[in-house]
């Protein structure tokens, strides 16, 4: 990549279909997905020089929503559950 480091959505008000281009490896790997799960709804349009990728996806399944906040409390148990599950699975694993 060639410094490129721009990540784009954009729609039209009362449209269908929304244009999304992503620098971001992490975008770009979840458009493939969806493009391979989703072909009909999800179109790769572009995969350009500069390493990005352009594709079309439906308005509907652009959201956005602000991270959880946790109370401590809430914090330490999910600490304690994903250390269970660990364990669990380091047992399963062994």
């Amino acid at each position: 990549m060639d410094g490129c480091n721009e990540n784009v959505i954009e729609f039209m008000t009362n449209g269908t279909r929304a244009t999304l281009s992503f620098s971001q490896g992490r975008y770009k790997s979840a458009i493939r997905k969806l493009a391979e799960k989703h072909p009909e709804d999800c179109r790769i349009i572009a995969d350009n020089e500069d390493g990005s990728i352009c594709a079309h996806v439906p308005v509907s399944w652009l959201r956005i929503s602000p991270p959880r906040q946790y109370t401590e409390d809430q914090r330490q148990q999910m600490g304690e559950r994903l250390k269970q599950n660990r364990s669990e699975n380091t047992a399963t694993q062994g």
